[in-house]
């Protein structure tokens, strides 16, 4: 039996390319669907952090905010879904915003 010969640096630069290539797109998606749910609900002063699991991360600038955008959480929650399945669940804390 002859030995296959793969060169494992261009399957690992292929696979990084197409993750990134995903992720970038899928991100560009997201931040598009999140920036029309907030003018639609007239929210400014939130910055997404960060994506796992199906569980969306949003800065908040302030505790006042924090408050108003916890009132309509599950209204947020509920346009993003209609847009983007692969959301289940949204946190909001107070962060940079920046």
């Amino acid at each position: 039996m002859k030995p296959i010969t793969v060169d494992i640096k261009e399957i690992v630069k292929q696979v990084f390319v197409d993750i990134s290539s995903k992720t970038i797109s899928e991100q560009q998606k997201l931040g598009d669907v999140f920036d029309k749910v907030l003018k639609a609900n007239n929210i400014s002063g939130v910055k997404i952090s960060g994506f796992k699991d199906k569980h969306l991360f949003v800065n908040v600038d302030s505790s006042a905010r924090l408050y108003q955008i916890n009132l309509i959480k599950n209204k947020i929650l509920t346009e993003l879904k209609s847009e983007l399945a692969d959301i289940e669940k949204i946190s909001f804390k107070i962060g940079k915003v920046n």
